[in-house]
């Protein structure tokens, strides 16, 4: 994520509610991984709060918050079966965090939890990595970094029945002269915008949009990223 301008999109979020003429006061950012949304926009004095499947990426949002002095409460949870303390004014899920879900039936799943966590007239907002995308940038490609500190090598295979892209990295960790090696292996799945608009529809969403990333540009099928915005 070394490239992903997380400030530039904070910023277009702000746009986001603005355009859309909300202010939300209590916010949701789900599959937050380690915070880098929570915390820009807590500092910017939303009240926040933050949920993930992964409790060590938690651990790392949550030192990342008391050391800038920010009291922001870190939950696990998985998304299919959000559950929070009180409705939210807006929920964001920025980074690809539903091409994570695999199926149709899981993502509607969600999508409806989201609904139901938000105050009449919230607003919903997320972004995933589209099918083009995964299909014809990611897919069937090997690719490859270096910096001085880590290494990665990156086989990533689409299947064209299932609609998934196979992500297997390989790392390695430089300390001092020393590199460790580490391996992940991630999943994505690729929606069309169809899939998704319908989804968000029939569960009750209303006001739609989907944008090229940074504008308010409809979205087009080779973009390699798209923004949805949806109204409760």
């Amino acid at each position: 994520m070394i490239d992903y301008d997380y400030d530039r999109w904070t910023k277009y979020i702000l746009k986001i509610f603005k355009m859309q003429n909300v202010t939300p006061k209590y916010i949701a950012d789900i599959a937050c991984g380690t915070g880098s949304f929570t915390i820009r926009l807590s500092d910017r004095g939303y009240e926040l709060i933050g949920i993930d499947s992964s409790e060590d990426m938690l651990n790392v949002a949550k030192n990342k918050s008391l050391d800038l002095g920010l009291d922001i409460p870190f939950i696990h949870q998985d998304i299919r079966h959000l559950s929070l303390h009180r409705n939210m004014d807006a929920i964001i899920c920025m980074c690809d965090g539903f091409n994570y879900i695999l199926s149709k039936k899981d993502l509607k799943m969600s999508f409806k939890r989201v609904y139901e966590s938000l105050e009449q007239a919230g607003i919903f907002i997320f972004d995933i990595s589209s099918y083009y995308k995964l299909k014809n940038i990611l897919g069937n490609n090997v690719m490859a970094d270096a910096s001085e500190d880590i290494s990665l090598i990156w086989f990533n295979e689409f299947f064209k029945e299932e609609l998934i892209c196979r992500m297997d990295l390989t790392f390695f960790l430089r300390s001092k002269d020393v590199y460790t090696r580490f391996d992940e292996t991630h999943f994505q799945r690729a929606y069309t915008l169809e899939d998704i608009v319908d989804n968000l529809l029939d569960i009750g969403f209303t006001d739609t949009q989907v944008y090229t990333p940074f504008t308010f540009d409809s979205a087009r099928e080779n973009d390699h990223r798209w923004v949805f915005v949806a109204k409760k």
